[in-house]
């Protein structure tokens, strides 16, 4: 297929400009590029140690050679997160958070470095267990060097970077040399990263995630930590009984993208013919093509609402009577959030499951069946699923507390194996979305990262491009990002 001809071009090409570039900056952008070109095209691709290390022997000097610290033999008492960017919402800042106050009940000094953005209203909301918060500016070189300046007396770095953040991998892989613990949470977990190979140990939070790392990518160890669900000290909330508030849904747009066998958009057409409930959408907006049909269809019923903050996320769980999780791709996360909200929850892939929380029981194997079980509740307030039982189980394995319990077993070198059933749950292939890509039949081309690169790097690129065999639309794409982004 063309798009996958492209890809292997088009990463063989980036790959051999990083690795023969004449100077650091230039190196890191080309890397950065392939690394966007493997996170955006999923392909079963997921990472490339030999890459990393190659590009850390050759530049490793840009890392100041500092005396090898000994690792202390008590227990860490100072950690840093390493975060690329950090939102008011989504996935990566809220288990930043959720992590930083499970380690705060014990005797350890947090801090955090942004290595790209992060508006200040962000940072002033963020926990204050985090001592000190700093973004990092200037070029993609003086960031990474700085990141390991600022790091390298830390006794433990914890990695939560973006996958295309090749500056804080290689930064990483000094630190380790230099005697400092790094630990690699694998978050993104369905698509290529750097990282993992940069770190003592990475971080699961899932069965597929660790199976995928088991099989696809290079990692010292594995560790489970999960995913932190529920704030110490708060409340168990009551199953719900309302039948009568919007279904709700929550999820990135490419969530729910269709594919040729799964269309969340015609699942809502279907069940809005058959029950009297608006439905809420937060994450997607109008500007998805895919939601046209079913929005004039159901103009004043379905409610796309694009990104919103925390406190509008929890207001809309307090209204909605019930969850579906979004599809083709699944929210693992906020499936359990649902359930932990006590709004019973209604999901698909039961037979293609992450393996990320006892919530991933409750789900069911078609979309006739998730029809017909969402519209028997909100018909009859009917809901067999075991939802307290997992409630419970989830209250109690993850915690915020227990997560940064098994992330201190972590630090200290003691390994936590995956829970048995977990491992039973998790069903999904490592090429899960690689086959929903195949479908797509289209590549997806970095976009502002070129103008990282300087400007004699870009000539060059923009003159060997016509010349790679790529199809002819991506070459044009390519050369108008360049100098476009």
């Amino acid at each position: 297929m063309p798009h996958m001809q492209d890809l292997e071009i088009l990463s063989s090409f980036l790959r051999h400009e990083a690795l023969t570039a004449k100077n650091f900056n230039d190196a890191l952008a080309c890397a950065s590029l392939f690394g966007r070109l493997h996170w955006d095209n999923i392909s079963g691709f997921f990472g490339d140690d030999a890459f990393e290390q190659a590009l850390f022997e050759k530049w490793r000097g840009e890392f100041r050679d500092l005396p090898e610290r000994n690792r202390p033999d008590t227990k860490p008492k100072t950690w840093a997160f390493v975060l690329s960017q950090v939102f008011s919402g989504g996935g990566h800042s809220r288990l930043l958070r959720q992590l930083s106050s499970g380690l705060a009940d014990y005797d350890i000094t947090q801090s955090l470095v942004v290595t790209r953005r992060a508006a200040s209203d962000v940072l002033n909301a963020l926990p204050d267990h985090l001592a000190s918060k700093r973004v990092l500016r200037g070029s993609l070189t003086h960031r990474s060097v700085s990141l390991f300046g600022a790091l390298r007396d830390e006794d433990v770095v914890l990695l939560l970077n973006n996958p295309d953040d090749i500056g804080a991998a290689l930064a990483a892989r000094a630190l380790r040399e230099r005697g400092v613990r790094v630990l690699f949470l694998n978050h993104a977990d369905h698509v290529f990263s750097f990282g993992p190979g940069a770190a003592d140990t990475v971080l699961e939070i899932c069965a597929t995630g660790w199976k995928t790392t088991a099989e696809r990518r290079s990692a010292h160890a594995q560790h489970f930590m999960g995913i932190p669900l529920v704030s110490d000290g708060s409340t168990r909330s009551p199953i719900r009984s309302n039948t009568t508030g919007p279904i709700l849904s929550i999820g990135g747009p490419i969530k729910y993208k269709p594919s040729s066998s799964l269309d969340f958009s015609a699942f809502l057409d279907r069940i809005l013919k058959l029950v009297p409930n608006d439905v809420v959408l937060i994450g997607p907006s109008r500007k998805e093509s895919w939601w046209a049909d079913v929005s004039r269809k159901h103009p004043d019923r379905l409610h796309l609402m694009g990104v919103q903050p925390p406190e509008t996320v929890r207001s809309e769980f307090g209204r909605a009577s019930c969850y579906v999780d979004s599809f083709p791709m699944d929210g693992g996360t906020v499936f359990s959030e649902a359930i932990m909200n006590g709004l019973p929850s209604f999901g698909l892939n039961r037979n293609a499951a992450l393996g990320i929380s006892p919530a991933d029981a409750l789900r069911c194997d078609g979309v006739d069946q998730l029809v017909s079980n969402v519209t028997e509740y909100l018909s009859s307030g009917a809901y067999s699923a075991e939802l307290a039982s997992v409630q419970n189980q989830i209250r109690h394995e993850f915690s915020n507390a227990a997560v940064a319990a098994r992330v201190l077993h972590a630090a200290n070198g003691v390994a936590e194996p995956l829970p048995d059933y977990l491992a039973a749950l998790g069903n999904r292939s490592p090429d899960y979305n690689a086959e929903n890509w195949r479908e797509d039949a289209r590549l997806h081309c970095p976009k502002r990262i070129w103008r990282k690169l300087s400007l004699g790097a870009r000539a060059r690129i923009f003159r060997k491009v016509g010349d790679l065999g790529l199809s002819r639309a991506v070459a044009r794409e390519i050369r108008h990002r360049i100098w476009i982004g």
